[in-house]
């Protein structure tokens, strides 16, 4: 099939095959690295392994091989998970590059979802499993191990996916883990799963806040996928939500959106899969899928409550501006529409909705690639993010 005129030209896809959630997203070797889940043999979904790619800039990523494979002798498929660097070589040497991945083993006798590690001490471009799990509950829906460093320790937030449910837990040489503690909610609907957590601080005017991201499928804007997080307090043991959950973005397309660790600049950088569940239409093409733009996320205050900002790492490359109050219409492609309605502040694209705290005015930043579209409002509380295969 060759490539083609929707070849994305400043967001990260595969040269070919299927691609889904971001993993182990991790700065290591003055690059920046992002694994993703990953099909080597075909554009569906199947095969998870763990592909690869770095970056210098976040922008021009260079793809390398597949760093760690499905086991298809043993029926273990590679799903996500997180990468830390082992700075004290509690696993590895000093300075190994650290992968906690869900190991998904399915067989006639149902699934079962175990988290386990592998260590690469060449900078991520090969692992060696660990061969037994490091945290079992003897579960089939029990995934998406996300590490990060607390204080001189590790903590781990993974997903009961089906109680709606997320694990925190505690370790000081990444082996060996103690269950500290349950954040959930209530999910009306029992189809829902929650998938891809993370846990981490951001700062607004002096104080530190915590943030917890948890990807729902369905559920999301228009009952497809989609991100929501919490924000509120983490004391080491305990996630204390002090808000409603609140949309990461509001459109069709960005799901299991994770941060970056070991982040040189103390940024907290986030990449999503910019694709759904069963709701974007992909035409054949020799890929299936992309990520999102890096985002640098902050935090500030909106409709009187604390919401996170981001800030594409790229300019946009298309500005719309309404300062009069006038209901306005803007036609992106044969696909796409954006209109606001300046008596409510509500913004809506094919649907989907977000509603701006400064009604009758308008600023939208767009950044329009080949094959999609992702949409800021001015402060960067509002993003809408779109795969979009039209003229």
């Amino acid at each position: 099939m060759g490539d083609s005129k929707f070849r994305p030209k400043f967001h990260f896809t595969p040269k070919s095959n299927w691609i889904n959630d971001p993993n182990g997203l991790v700065w290591a070797n003055d690059r920046y690295h992002l694994f993703y889940q990953h099909n080597p043999f075909g554009t569906k979904w199947g095969h998870m392994s763990w592909g690869h790619a770095s970056s210098l800039d976040l922008v021009n990523w260079v793809e390398h091989p597949i760093a760690i494979p499905e086991d298809a002798l043993n029926s273990e498929a590679i799903f996500s998970g997180s990468a830390v660097i082992d700075k004290k070589g509690s696993v590895g040497n000093i300075g190994a590059m650290v992968a906690c991945y869900t190991a998904c083993y399915s067989s006639p006798e149902g699934t079962r979802q175990v988290q386990k590690l592998a260590v690469s001490n060449d900078g991520g471009l090969t692992f060696e499993k660990l061969p037994e799990p490091i945290v079992d509950r003897n579960k089939a829906d029990f995934r998406d191990p996300k590490i990060f460093e607390f204080k001189d320790e590790w903590r781990m937030v993974v997903a009961h996916s089906k109680e709606h449910e997320i694990e925190i837990l505690r370790s000081s040489d990444l082996l060996n883990w103690e269950s500290l503690s349950y954040f959930g909610a209530k999910e009306e609907d029992p189809e829902i799963v929650w998938e891809c957590p993370d846990l981490f601080p951001v700062e607004l005017e002096g104080e530190e806040h915590w943030v917890l991201l948890v990807s729902v499928n369905p559920g999301g804007p228009l009952n497809g996928s989609g991100t929501k997080y919490f924000v509120g307090s983490f004391d080491g043991t305990r996630f204390s939500s002090e808000s409603d959950p609140i949309w990461l973005d509001f459109g069709r397309d960005n799901y299991a959106g994770v941060t970056y660790n070991n982040e040189p600049n103390a940024e907290r950088i986030l990449i999503a899969w910019m694709n759904s569940w069963g709701k974007t239409p992909h035409p054949e093409l020799p890929w299936t899928g992309a990520m999102t733009i890096p985002r640098k996320l902050g935090l500030t205050r909106s409709f009187g409550e604390i919401r996170l900002t981001q800030e594409p790492v790229t300019k946009p490359n298309l500005r719309i501006t309404l300062n009069e109050a006038n209901a306005f219409e803007y036609q992106i492609n044969s696909e796409l529409t954006v209109r606001f309605d300046p008596e409510t502040g509500i913004i809506a694209i094919n649907g989907y909705k977000a509603q701006s705290e400064v009604a009758r005015q308008l600023q939208l930043d767009l950044l329009v690639d080949n094959c999609s579209v992702e949409v800021f409002n001015l402060d960067r509380t509002i993003s809408f993010s779109f795969l979009t295969f039209a003229d």
